[in-house]
């Protein structure tokens, strides 16, 4: 390698640190309300909840399925039920209370900056298709065996009690963030110093080679 091409590889790769830092630092949890009633399906019903995705694991676009127990996606969540019937399923439930959520954004980038429901989809407004219907996305929540948590039945619907078969259904209405909400994920210390004293000592090194 002549002397020339190598100053152009250590120039290089001074310019790129800066740049995968500002990259890195982009990545955030971003936390969203979220909204479930009753109402389309004839029950009084309701739900509420907050979760905490990490912006730069979340495909989007795309579809995956995410495990609760990881804590890699979903970074916290937190739903309360209310007033179903009977009172069957009313409560609090956290990610330990369920086994995975799933996740559509029906092939499109969804802002996240702004209230999901309804975003463009070529399925349809994100969230507004019919309970069979998954032309528009999805998101979703799959209860643990034994708990009391609402579960999957049909796109964007729930049943409380986790009963499938008689529990009230329960209708996403909202999916918006929370405003002010966003942490910055800060780059690993580890990379940071690495990136550091790489780029001094390549400085260095091209200072001595214009003294000789």
């Amino acid at each position: 390698m002549n002397t020339q091409l190598k100053q152009l590889f250590k120039t290089s790769l001074i310019a790129l640190i800066p740049i995968c830092a500002v990259s890195n630092a982009h990545a955030a949890i971003l936390t969203f309300s979220l909204d479930y009633s009753g109402l389309a399906f004839g029950n009084g019903a309701t739900a509420q909840g907050i979760i905490s995705l990490d912006d730069q694991l979340i495909p989007n676009p795309g579809s995956t399925f995410l495990d609760l127990g990881s804590n890699e996606v979903i970074k916290a969540f937190t739903l309360t039920v209310s007033n179903a019937t009977g009172g069957l399923g009313n409560g609090t439930f956290q990610m330990t209370d369920f086994d995975f959520a799933t996740w559509d954004s029906a092939g499109e980038t969804l802002d996240l900056s702004q209230q999901l429901l309804g975003q463009w989809t070529q399925g349809g407004g994100w969230g507004t298709s019919a309970r069979w219907d998954g032309g528009a996305g999805e998101f979703n929540l799959y209860a643990k065996a034994g708990s009391y948590a609402p579960t999957s039945s049909g796109y964007f619907t729930l049943a409380a009690n986790n009963d499938f078969l008689n529990g009230d259904l329960l209708r996403l209405v909202s999916f918006k963030p929370v405003s002010g909400s966003v942490q910055p994920v800060p780059l690993p210390t580890p990379i940071w110093l690495f990136g550091s004293a790489l780029g001094v000592f390549l400085s260095r090194k091209t200072a001595k080679k214009g003294n000789y």
